[in-house]
């Protein structure tokens, strides 16, 4: 399992009852890539993700993508509801949807921080 930072894939993010953000859709890989390369060895088997929705919402705690590559919808990436789950739950055999560029990162880590009230 090759997961890497910045890379969007579907996830299993459970029963929409249980949770306000649930059921299958696109996430977006957070965490860093020393985390990621422990999963691949066996120590570590959870990821940070931002979930995506088809929702368009624009404010400061989000961003809009134009579907392309494999996200086959306009999404908004929920910077507000950063989570943790089980890598488990990564669909990895349906493929990478898309991979941000740097520039598109940058915007996610000046919106986290924002969320998080981070002053850099």
């Amino acid at each position: 399992m090759h997961i890497r930072r910045g890379e969007v894939y579907l996830a299993n993010l459970g029963d929409v009852k249980h949770t306000n953000i649930g059921k299958t859709r696109p996430v977006l890989v957070l965490q860093n890539d020393n985390l990621n390369r422990m999963i691949e060895d066996g120590l570590y088997s959870e990821v940070i993700i931002v979930p995506l929705s088809s929702q368009i919402k624009k404010s400061d705690f989000t961003m809009v993508l134009k579907k392309r590559d494999k996200l086959e919808k306009d999404s908004t990436i929920l910077c507000n509801a950063i989570k943790m789950i089980s890598v488990k739950r990564l669909l990895i055999n349906k493929g990478i949807l898309l991979k941000l560029t740097e520039g598109e990162l940058v915007d996610i880590e000046k919106r986290l921080t924002a969320v998080l009230g981070i002053n850099i």
